[in-house]
């Protein structure tokens, strides 16, 4: 009685590239290639004038600098509104001022961050005198918990543990914004102005 072996065949060598993917595609680069261009694009440098302090307001109106000073770089640009009137939006070292009539007036400020962050936003009440300048800084910061408010901080609540994007409303003394103003550029086409 005869005994077949069978005889094992060795795997031949495949020239070429395998079935499977083996990498990343040309695509695949070039979508990265976007994204990171258009992230580039989101986080580059104010393109305004440079600060230039404005003439002091006239003895009837009072007027406010607003300007924005991360602690960490953000791709979010700040919507501001006075009084209910929209000013525009300030990306990280950019600032703007405006003259006001004396009295009481509402700063609203708010972003809306990326698809794991709520919205984020704050309100300031002030009273400006006539001839008077405020200098009122925003900051946008993450944060995971509610902060405790202050007479010269302020912060909308959170939940506890939830990692959001919010804008810090800082009060900082003249001396300290001017210094921090020289940083800045003007939002490109904001004249001073006043709101509609």
């Amino acid at each position: 009685m005869a005994f077949r072996t069978s005889r094992r065949e060795e795997p031949k060598e495949r020239s070429g590239r395998a079935s499977g993917r083996s990498g990343p595609s040309f695509f695949f680069f070039v979508f990265i290639l976007g994204v990171i261009a258009l992230a580039a694009a989101c986080a580059a440098a104010p393109t305004g004038p440079p600060f230039e302090p404005a003439p002091p307001p006239s003895p009837d109106r009072g007027r406010i600098y607003l300007y924005r000073i991360d602690e960490r770089e953000s791709l979010a640009s700040v919507r501001v509104a006075i009084d209910g009137d929209p000013l525009g939006r300030l990306h990280d070292r950019e600032y703007t001022t405006l003259e006001l009539p004396p009295g009481s007036h509402e700063l609203r400020v708010g972003l809306r961050g990326f698809g794991w962050l709520a919205w984020g936003w704050n309100e300031h009440r002030f009273r400006l005198a006539p001839g008077e300048t405020h200098y009122i800084k925003l900051s946008v910061r993450l944060s995971s918990s509610p902060v405790a408010r202050s007479r010269e901080l302020e912060i909308a609540g959170r939940e506890a543990g939830r990692a959001s994007e919010n804008v810090f409303i800082i009060l900082p003394s003249e001396r300290e914004a001017l210094t921090e103003l020289a940083t800045t550029r003007r939002i490109d086409g904001s004249p001073d102005r006043e709101p509609d």
